[in-house]
C-alpha cells in the first residue's frame, strides 16, 4: 500500500530537557530554536524541512534521532518504551538527514525529514505518531581546560528538545469535551488564581487548539487566561489543564462568570470546539 499524496503543516510542540549528573553545568548548547515545531503529513507532500537556529555565541552540534513518545494526563512527553493500546509507533515510517548537524554561532542549518512508502498493512486509517529529538552534543574541552579544571569534577549538560512528527492516513476524525471548570484554592508561584479544567478527546486522532479564558460581567468581556499551542495527542484520552489568570485586581469580581473555550486551529484540523463556564455570584460561597 502506497500513499501517493502528502502535505505538511507546522505548529507549536514540546519541549524536553534532561541534565545529566555533575556538579558544574555547562548549558551554552541550550540556545537551539526550531521552525517548525510540529509536523503533519496528512496526504500532500511526502518531505519537509526544518530549520535550526543557534542563538548562542558559539557553534553548537546536536545529535538527530527519532524516538518515540507517548503523553501524560499532565501534559508531560515521555519516552513510550512500548506501545499501548491504541498507540501506533511511526519511527519505523520516517527517514532524515542529516544524523548530526554544527550549528554556527548566529547561524542556522536545516534538516530534511522524508515519509518512507509503508509495506502493505503497515498502517491502518488512523494517526501515527513519532517525535524528531535532538540532542546537544558537549564541545570536548582543550588542553588548557583540562589542565585548569584538574581534580575538580565538572559535568556539562545535555539538552533535549523533540518536536512531534503526526502521519495521519484517510482523514481520521476526533471529537472533544470540556469537563467542568474548578477554581484551585492555591494560587501559582506568582500569586495568580489557577482555573483547572479537564480537556476530554476520543476518536482516531490528536487534537491541537487555543485554550482560552474571558472573564463576564455586567460591565463586559475581557481575556484573563491564554494557552496557545494546547495538544492532546493519541492515545491520550485526556489532559489536566492548569492555567493561571490574570484577573482584574487579581481576584473575581462579585459576580459573573468565566468562560472556558478549546477551538482547535488550522495546524490541527480547525473543526473542533469546546466550552464551559464557570458562574459566580455576589454572597455564594465559591463559583458553581
Amino acid at each position: 500500500m502506497v500513499w501517493s499524496r502528502w502535505r505538511h503543516h507546522v505548529a507549536v510542540g514540546t519541549w524536553m530537557c534532561f541534565v545529566l549528573g555533575g556538579t558544574v553545568l555547562d548549558s551554552a548548547a541550550g540556545s537551539l530554536s526550531i521552525a517548525p515545531t510540529r509536523l503533519v503529513f496528512d496526504g500532500h507532500s511526502r518531505v519537509a524541512t526544518v530549520y535550526l537556529s543557534n542563538k548562542g555565541d558559539q557553534p553548537a552540534t546536536y545529535r538527530i534521532l527519532l524516538k518515540d513518545k507517548r503523553m501524560l494526563e499532565s501534559g508531560l512527553i515521555v519516552d513510550a518504551e512500548s506501545p499501548l493500546p491504541g498507540e501506533n509507533p511511526a519511527s519505523d515510517l520516517i527517514r532524515y538527514s542529516p544524523r548530526e548537524v554544527v550549528v554556527p554561532a548566529h547561524g542556522s542549518q536545516t534538516v530534511r525529514v522524508m515519509l518512507r512508502n509503508p509495506s502493505e498493512g503497515q498502517l491502518a486509517r488512523g494517526e501515527a505518531r513519532t517525535h524528531l529529538v535532538f540532542q546537544s552534543v558537549p564541545p570536548v574541552p582543550t588542553a588548557a581546560e583540562l589542565a585548569a579544571r584538574q581534580d575538580r569534577i565538572v559535568a556539562q549538560a545535555i539538552i533535549e528538545t523533540s518536536i512531534p512528527v503526526i502521519i495521519r492516513r484517510d482523514n481520521p476524525t476526533a471529537a472533544i469535551a470540556l469537563g467542568a471548570a474548578r477554581l484551585d484554592s492555591l494560587p501559582d508561584r506568582d500569586g495568580k488564581p489557577v482555573l483547572e479544567v479537564v480537556l476530554e478527546r476520543t476518536g482516531e486522532r490528536s487534537v491541537y487548539g487555543d485554550l482560552s479564558v474571558d472573564l463576564e460581567t455586567a460591565d463586559g468581556a475581557q481575556r484573563v487566561g491564554l494557552m496557545v499551542g494546547l495538544a492532546v495527542y493519541t492515545p491520550t484520552p485526556r489532559r489536566v489543564i492548569r492555567l493561571p489568570l490574570t484577573l482584574p485586581q487579581g481576584k473575581l469580581p462579585p459576580s459573573g462568570r468565566l468562560v472556558v473555550r478549546f477551538a482547535e486551529t488550522e495546524l490541527g484540523h480547525g473543526d473542533l470546539l469546546a466550552d464551559t463556564y464557570l458562574e459566580f455570584a455576589e454572597g455564594s460561597d465559591e463559583p458553581r
